[in-house]
């Protein structure tokens, strides 16, 4: 009786994850990127930007006040939602206008990407400029969220952001 349980037990868990393993490919980057949203708990509100780097999309979204980061698989199958990293938050303490900080996570077809991140805190902040990685850039400050990031080829304590001030 036990063997035909555990038997039991092994099957399911087999068919389950074959089940799932099927249903993570889809038609379109769109429906990946709607599915993945579910996944992680949320909808298309959330998505900050879906960005093309080097033949690969990224999509950056916001999850409960923290930054999440999705590489969209493209293969014969279809297109693949696929998270790598956790969700990035800021635990500060005092009163600090902004946080910035850095990590490198790779999609599944093994590329590396470096993302610089940030949450402005001071509400007179509008924008952010990124110095340090070639031409000057401006990040966006998404006004919800009040989240900032960038894709960037320099290491990250080469990186300077400089906070723009509404007038």
């Amino acid at each position: 009786m036990r063997k035909v349980f555990l038997g039991s037990i092994i099957l399911l868990i087999l068919v389950g994850c074959n089940q799932k393993g099927n249903s993570d490919w889809y038609d379109t980057k769109e429906q990946a990127i709607e599915y993945g949203l579910e996944q992680e708990g949320t909808d298309e509100s959330a998505v900050l930007s879906v960005e093309e780097f080097k033949g690969e999309t990224i999509a950056f979204f916001e999850h409960a006040g923290s930054f999440g980061v999705a590489s969209i698989t493209e293969n014969e199958k279809g297109f693949s939602w696929f998270r790598s990293e956790p969700y990035f938050d800021f635990d500060v303490e005092g009163d600090i206008p902004y946080t910035t900080n850095g990590f490198d996570f790779e999609t599944k077809t093994g590329l590396e990407v470096s993302v610089l991140y940030g949450k402005a805190f001071d509400n007179t902040i509008q924008k952010m400029k990124l110095l340090g990685d070639g031409a000057e850039r401006e990040l966006e400050v998404f006004d919800d969220s009040k989240l900032f990031y960038a894709i960037h080829r320099q290491p990250f304590t080469s990186l300077e952001v400089v906070p723009v001030i509404k007038n």
